[in-house]
């Protein structure tokens, strides 16, 4: 699997975190509400991975910034 990388600002990162922090919930909700068997597993995977993101993320902002 190739990376990616993507530079932020301090202010952007915690926006992202709070964003995907925000559509976490809404797509566990959804998980818990959906019959669909297909769509509930890919939807479980799907936020599997991006709590993993969410981690990085809360890492990333939780760390203090290295002075110049």
């Amino acid at each position: 699997m190739s990376k990616l990388h993507l530079e932020l600002s301090e202010r952007e990162a915690d926006d992202t975190r709070t964003a995907l922090s925000t559509r976490l919930v809404g797509m566990r909700d959804e998980l818990v509400h959906t019959d669909d068997r297909a769509y509930r597993a890919d939807l479980k995977a799907t936020i599997e991975r991006l709590e993993v993101v969410l981690g990085r993320l809360e890492a990333i902002v939780a760390a203090p910034t290295a002075a110049p």
